[in-house]
């Protein structure tokens, strides 16, 4: 007694060599690096507007300054203005503290911005 034809062969195994797990880990690990230090600069001096307050940071991994809640008890400056695309500090009136922050980039050009606080304290 025939009863058809035969059926698909079973599909071999997935070989699973090391290096293609070092290369999903690899990729992962980029990954996870870069959220990362996008995560930490979200709250940095580069994305300040007038009208938020600032901190000194004591983070290594930015320059300096982070954006904080003005309601907090950390606040220790306010930003008064913003000056994008200069890095002269006389741009800030008498009795600012003028913050200069500059980007270094590699492939584009170098972005500058200048932070003119005033003490909250």
């Amino acid at each position: 007694m025939q009863s058809g034809p035969p059926g698909p062969p079973p599909r071999p195994a997935k070989n699973r060599s090391p290096k293609t797990i070092l290369k999903a880990i690899g990729v992962v690990f980029v990954l996870g690096t870069f959220a990362f230090f996008w995560l930490t600069s979200l709250n940095d001096a580069g994305n300040a507007e007038a009208g938020d307050c600032v901190k000194k940071s004591s983070s290594a991994l930015d320059d300096g300054l982070e954006v904080v809640d003005c309601s907090g008890g950390g606040a220790q400056y306010k930003v008064s203005k913003v000056h994008d695309g200069t890095s002269d500090p006389s741009v800030c009136s008498a009795g600012e503290d003028a913050y200069v922050k500059t980007v270094h980039r590699r492939r584009r050009a170098d972005t500058a911005m200048v932070l003119c606080l005033t003490p909250t304290k």
